[in-house]
């Protein structure tokens, strides 16, 4: 058994169950380990979630500098970001890591806080200068890049909550609400 499919389940269970609720035995059973070879690579279960979720956070800032850094000449800043939020809600529902990261990060147990914390802000500052990248590049815009990047984060803030604590439809629906109020406040 690879240490990567001891990860794949151990996100399954932490989404599944939580942080308290997943149980080393059960994914030492899942993988086809007994829990003696599964603590030979994880000690504890701290261990193995710290290094999973450091591991997601790092995917996720390649994602962001992949998807924000690459563009064409026919992608205008509005079309980019736009659909970079809807590439965030797709990944978020798809990949059982971003939801991973993303919840954990609004909940995260108080064992591991300061860890994930310490975590999630390197993506955000990832995400941040990618994003006040794009707003220096662009003409049109009466805030100066860091502002606009500051109030993108915040809708951005705004719609994860209805990802983490309610249902796609309601990212959609106020997705529909906040990125016109966005977009019309951002504009010169």
């Amino acid at each position: 058994m690879s240490k990567k499919r001891i990860k794949e389940i151990a996100i399954q269970h932490f989404n599944r169950f939580g942080y308290e609720g997943t149980k080393m035995a059960q994914i030492a059973e899942e993988a086809g380990i007994r829990k003696q070879s599964l603590a030979y690579h994880y000690p504890s279960k701290k261990d193995l979630l710290l290094e999973v979720y450091e591991e997601v956070v790092q995917e996720e800032q390649q994602f962001v500098q992949d998807f924000l850094g690459y563009s064409t000449a026919e992608d205008t800043l509005e079309q980019k970001l736009y659909a970079f939020l809807l590439e965030h809600k797709n990944r978020f529902l798809t990949q059982p890591n971003v939801a991973f990261m993303y919840v954990l990060s609004f909940i995260a147990p108080l064992e591991v806080h300061d860890f994930v914390l310490a975590q999630y802000r390197t993506y955000l500052g990832t995400l941040k200068k990618e994003v006040t990248a794009l707003f220096a590049s662009h003409e049109g815009i009466r805030l100066s890049p860091e502002e606009a990047t500051l109030a993108f984060v915040t809708l951005m803030d705004g719609l994860d909550i209805q990802l983490v604590y309610e249902t796609r439809q309601s990212y959609e629906q106020a997705m529909a609400i906040t990125w016109n109020v966005f977009w019309s406040g951002i504009q010169s």
